[in-house]
């Protein structure tokens, strides 16, 4: 029987097209332009995802704008176009090329264009007949900018416009169904609602009260349906001064059926945001449907004592809790309710109710002082925030030390927690550490990384599945590397990410002296600035 012997360019076109879809545009042009006929054919079937937003102008002239974007426009559904690190980069595709000949162009996004550009930009819609998706982070945007790109393409579906902001009833109608941008206050809410009634999908920022002394100032007008509506998240900014009357009043004037998920995101120094008795009856009359759930209300430090705040959380708990869980945070400038166990969104904790004495206890016994944390799962601390005889609750699951004094015993502040903690972030690896047995991310700061750590590292952590160090000596790594990956007990690490303060090596240079080791160790590799990532 003959054996059938396969080449690479016997695969057939559709696993071809697979092949492309999972590599950059750059990548596939590297590995196959001009590589043979019928590979460099399907690659005039490709439908190209291009992505500018931290390209050097030299990879725009050479790649992009000589080979790319003059043989393959027709093929790019995805544009992205940055001005924030090639300077002009925007204007200078605009000048070099017609938007309105890219004509399977679905999806296209502008950071920083200039206003003039915008106002181009803007004519040239109606032309992109396959255009769904408009996403624009300007400080600026031209009159009538949004009429504009949400009424005149039929296709249009998603708008991402954080920065524009409506100030004005609306006497327009759009169809589209995925929007984010910034309203001027609640009654402008309502008005969008009306007008775009195939909303299934509304991120709105709120930056102003309407600035009555009660509900009683605010108009009555008809229930405005919102049957398509599925998902809404509301940004009250600090600088607003909403009342919460103000968010009553959304519900009291919308139908919201269909509502799955709803997210409420506020800076205030008003405790109705976090009235419990309030948030039921919106919960129950009007938002009975929705399955998702997501609370993140900051209130500033200042303004209230510890003890307000933890009785503000406990009903919280004590009421809601059974079916949305609530943590509380503590920040250096506020105090966070939210419902994500550990948010998402990155904010500093930190241990500042050391000032406080209703949360400090003295343990007569051991004369020791412990600060009490209620439901707070992750602080950031620095020297100013801990004394000697701090030790941080069980609670804690992730954990952040800047600037950690000769005072500090580390093993002593983290004696109650360091079973449950899951990520830490600390300045270098004391010798008198406890065993973290559940740590899955550390990052050892400050100090220099060296071979002789990683027994202890082993001992310390054996779970840990992300490591980021720091090192002054790029030749020593290779052996670092060979020692974590190979005679350690780190059996679940998938990750390295390593900083270079070494002065005189680089680590593209490394790679190039160590590119066969590397291969053969099935690693993968990148290097962005002084960092190197690898992924083992």
């Amino acid at each position: 029987m003959p054996i059938s012997i396969n080449t690479f360019q016997d695969l057939s076109n559709e696993i071809f097209l697979e092949i492309f879809d999972y590599l950059s545009i750059e990548d596939c042009f590297n590995a196959f332009y001009n590589l043979n006929w019928k590979i460099k054919s399907a690659l005039k079937l490709a439908g190209f995802s291009i992505d500018l937003t931290s390209i050097s102008r030299k990879t725009y002239d050479e790649f992009y704008k000589k080979i790319v974007f003059p043989n393959y426009y027709r093929q790019i559904r995805k544009l992205k176009l940055n001005n924030d690190l090639t300077i002009n980069l925007l204007e200078q595709f605009f000048n070099d090329f017609q938007l309105d000949d890219f004509e399977q162009l679905r999806s296209i996004t502008l950071i920083k264009p200039s206003y003039m550009t915008l106002g181009s930009f803007a004519l040239m819609v109606p032309d992109l007949k396959r255009l769904e998706h408009i996403s624009v982070d300007s400080n600026s945007y031209p009159c009538n900018f949004f009429e504009s790109i949400t009424t005149n393409l039929l296709s249009m579906n998603a708008c991402y416009l954080p920065r524009l902001e409506i100030e004005d009833e609306l006497s327009f109608q759009s169809n589209i169904k995925y929007l984010t941008v910034t309203v001027e206050d609640v009654t402008y809410l309502l008005n969008l609602l009306a007008v775009f009634p195939q909303l299934k999908y509304l991120h709105v920022s709120l930056p102003s009260t309407l600035d009555i002394d009660d509900n009683s100032g605010l108009p009555i007008i008809n229930i405005i349906p919102c049957k398509n509506l599925q998902t809404l998240k509301l940004d009250v900014l600090e600088r607003s001064n909403i009342d919460f009357y103000e968010i009553e009043y959304i519900f009291l004037q919308t139908s919201l059926d269909n509502l799955k998920s709803f997210s409420y995101n506020c800076t205030t120094k008003s405790l109705d945001h976090v009235d419990v008795s309030r948030w039921k009856k919106i919960l129950a009359t009007y938002l009975s449907t929705i399955e998702n759930f997501h609370f993140f209300v900051q209130i500033p430090f200042s303004s209230y004592s510890f003890d307000n705040i933890k009785n503000v959380f406990n009903h919280i708990q004590t009421d809601l809790g059974s079916s949305f869980p609530f943590s509380l945070s503590i920040d250096y400038l506020y105090y966070i309710i939210h419902t994500e166990i550990y948010s998402k969104t990155h904010f500093d904790l930190s241990c500042k109710l050391l000032e406080t004495d209703s949360d400090l206890n003295y343990d007569p016994i051991s004369c020791e002082s412990t600060t009490k944390f209620s439901k707070v799962d992750s602080l950031i601390l620095n020297s100013h925030s801990i004394s000697s005889f701090t030790i941080l609750p069980k609670t804690i699951k992730h954990l952040q030390i800047h600037d950690q004094d000769d005072h500090v015993n580390l093993n002593k502040l983290l004696r109650q927690c360091s079973n449950q903690l899951l990520s830490l972030k600390i300045i270098g690896l004391p010798y008198d550490l406890s065993p973290m047995l559940k740590l899955r991310q550390l990052t050892i700061q400050k100090v220099m990384f060296k071979l002789q750590m990683v027994p202890k590292l082993s001992f310390l952590c054996p779970c840990l599945e992300l490591l980021t160090i720091e090192i002054d000596c790029i030749q020593e790594f290779k052996q670092i590397l060979s020692q974590l990956q190979n005679q350690s007990n780190l059996k679940e690490l998938k990750f390295i990410r390593v900083f270079s303060r070494d002065p005189k090596q680089t680590w593209t240079r490394w790679l190039d002296e160590n590119q066969s080791s590397l291969d053969n160790s099935n690693t993968s590799y990148e290097i962005k600035d002084l960092f190197l990532f690898i992924w083992l």
